[in-house]
Parts: C-alpha cells; sequence; structure tokens
C-alpha cells in the first residue's frame, strides 16, 4: 500500500494468430479511480499492456481489488479475450496505535490486595501482522507509583505490586505509551484515584486540667480536654465520643475533634474520694472502629465536715465521780472523729 503512485506493472501480451488487421490492435481495461492502462509496442510491432497506478492504496480501506483486461483484434467482426487481474494489497505500518480513552480515570478501594487486576489500557492499530502487533509501556511514572503498579506489556493489564494507603497518597498519575511492530507508538494518561476504606480507629489525647478536683468545685468547671484525631476520611473520620457509667462528669463538644470533661454535679470526697472515668471514641464507618483510654480523676479534701462526737446523739457526757477520786484520776474519755482528711481531719481537744 505505500507504492508510490505511477509505478507502473508489466501484464504480458496476448497472442493473436492472424494477421494485419484481424490480429491484437488494443487493450481494455476495467475503468477504475485507482488504476489505468498503458499500451506499449515493441519494435516488432507487438503491443505490451502495462498495469498503472494513479492513485495511493489503502489497505486499510480496500485490501483487495479485481479488474478485467480485454484484448481486442481489429477484424469485422471484432474478436476479444479477457484475462482477470486479482491485487492483493499488502500492509505498510501507516497507522500508529489508537488507544481506546485519551484518559484513563480508575477508583481503587486502598484495601486492594496485591496481585489484584487493578485496569486494563487497550489500544488498536489498523494494520495488520506485527505492524498491528502493541506492546504497553509507562512513559511517565514516578518511581513510588512504578513500585505499586505494573503494566503487562502484552495485554495491557495494570496490577497492583504494593500496598494502597489513601492516608499516605490519594491519587497517582502517569502516562502510558503503546508501541506497534512498526514503530509508531501512541500516548493516553491515567488517573488512579484511591478510595478510603475504614482502616484506622480513632485515636484520643487526654490532657488533665484539675487533677486532684477540690471536692468544692461548682458544676461546669472543665476538668479535662479530649482530642480526637481520625485518619479516615468522610464518614470514615467522623468520630463521635462517650463516657462511660453514671458519673458526676459530663461531656461537650468544645470544636472540632476537641471535648471538654466537665463537673456535672456536686463531689463530695467523703463519699467517693476518685472517679475512674473510661472515654470511648467511635468513627461511623461500616463496620465503625473505635478505641477508648481511661482518666483517673482523684476528689481532693476541703475542710466541709467539723468533728462529730462519739456520743453526740446525747449533746453531752455525764460522769458520776466519788468525791474521794485522787487527782489525777482519768474521770472519762471522750472521742470524736471528722470525716475530712490530713489537717482537716486532725482533732484537738480543749
Amino acid at each position: 500500500e505505500s507504492t508510490p503512485p505511477g509505478t507502473r506493472f508489466p501484464l504480458g501480451s496476448g497472442r493473436d494468430p492472424d494477421i494485419g488487421a484481424n490480429s491484437l490492435q488494443n487493450y481494455e481495461l476495467t475503468p477504475n479511480p485507482l488504476f489505468s492502462l498503458l499500451v506499449r509496442e515493441s519494435p516488432d510491432g507487438t503491443k505490451h499492456a502495462e498495469l498503472v497506478l494513479e492513485k495511493i492504496l489503502d489497505r486499510e480501506k480496500q485490501r483487495n481489488h479485481h479488474l478485467i483486461l480485454t484484448a481486442v483484434d481489429g477484424g469485422d467482426p471484432v474478436r476479444s479475450g479477457t484475462a482477470q487481474i486479482k491485487i492483493n494489497v499488502t500492509d505498510a505500518n501507516d497507522n500508529p496505535p489508537v488507544f481506546t480513552k485519551e484518559i484513563y480515570k480508575v477508583r481503587l478501594m486502598e484495601n486492594l490486595p496485591e496481585g489484584s487486576l487493578a485496569f486494563q489500557v487497550k489500544a488498536t492499530d489498523s494494520d495488520e501482522g506485527t505492524n498491528a502487533e502493541i506492546t504497553y509501556s509507562f512513559s511517565d511514572i514516578a518511581s513510588s507509583t512504578r513500585q505499586l503498579f505494573t503494566l503487562d506489556p502484552r495485554t495491557g493489564d495494570v496490577k497492583v505490586t504494593g500496598p494502597l494507603d489513601y492516608e499516605e497518597r490519594k491519587y497517582y498519575e502517569a502516562s502510558v505509551e503503546g508501541k506497534d511492530g512498526g514503530g509508531l507508538t501512541a500516548h493516553a494518561k491515567v488517573r488512579i484515584d484511591i478510595i478510603d476504606v475504614n482502616d484506622n480507629a480513632p485515636t484520643l489525647s487526654v490532657l488533665p486540667i484539675l487533677n486532684p478536683i477540690p471536692e468544692d468545685s461548682v458544676p461546669s468547671t472543665v476538668v479535662a480536654v479530649i482530642n480526637v484525631r481520625d485518619r479516615d476520611s468522610g464518614e470514615n473520620g467522623d468520630v463521635s465520643c462517650k463516657m462511660d457509667g453514671n458519673l458526676p462528669f459530663r461531656l461537650e463538644t468544645s470544636s472540632e475533634n476537641t471535648y471538654k470533661l466537665i463537673i456535672a454535679s456536686p463531689l463530695d470526697r467523703e463519699n467517693v474520694s476518685a472517679y475512674n472515668i473510661t472515654i470511648t471514641a467511635t468513627d461511623r464507618g461500616r463496620p465503625a472502629l473505635w478505641s477508648s483510654t481511661e482518666l483517673v480523676l482523684e476528689v481532693s479534701d476541703v475542710n466541709d465536715n467539723a468533728p462529730v462526737f462519739e456520743e453526740a446523739a446525747q449533746a453531752e457526757y455525764t460522769v458520776r465521780v466519788p468525791e474521794d477520786v485522787p487527782v489525777g484520776s482519768v474521770l472519762v474519755i471522750v472521742t470524736a472523729t471528722d470525716a475530712d482528711e490530713s489537717l482537716n481531719g486532725h482533732l484537738k481537744y480543749s
């Protein structure tokens, strides 16, 4: 098909045993736009036909042409003979590969196992034989991306060969090249978007502000700040916190990913001197992931309890003393207790 116009193809000559005007006089060809006929006469008067290519051939449009060559004499009546001309157009590498898409956009889950088929690039070539055999390769790709994806040079299959992590990188870009057996090439872009899965549990960090807590602290006092983080995105990274148990504290949202632990009701060290609080953070993924942390809050004493005598219910001690009791004798031992601790619970008598 790469034969230039003007090329001639000898067709040989016909034979006619008659002589003079009754012998072969001319050749005729089936009318067509691609070929014409040139008749040449040798010195001995023999006429030879040559097929002349008039226009460029295109095997991809028409690979076979059928013509009829007619030889006619000059007798009366005119006699003729015919021959079929079958032209097979062989391929030339005049068509580059063409990818099915200019840009391949792919979305992959980040937990796709290594070795999985991620996607396939595909190019076609209108030529045939080796001219249509396409070899695929990455033509513009970062080394980090090349470690995660491989491209089969024959099939165009792209497989995952390394761990994908949405939290590390959210997309990859590359270019692929398709080259046919004749050296013609085509290029296409590839964009691989990584889709987040819920593979990260929330993390909590607690910053105590008041510990120990004076037992006379008023409700609404902030005793700790909790920061919550989740590396996932969307619902997978949307976290809520809760506090276990029926305790005199509550969690209150301060800002995005931040909570305040607040005193909800009065404290009494003499009833409970310490609280073991469990705070749990849960995301909205499916399935949900969670984590928890424990916070021990101690309640410090204030002097809010007066001493109490053991016989306080009688409001007095009554002692009967003989009049001859020796000086220095113990008449009675009085005992008082105080629910407070340390100095607040140390007693002196007078």
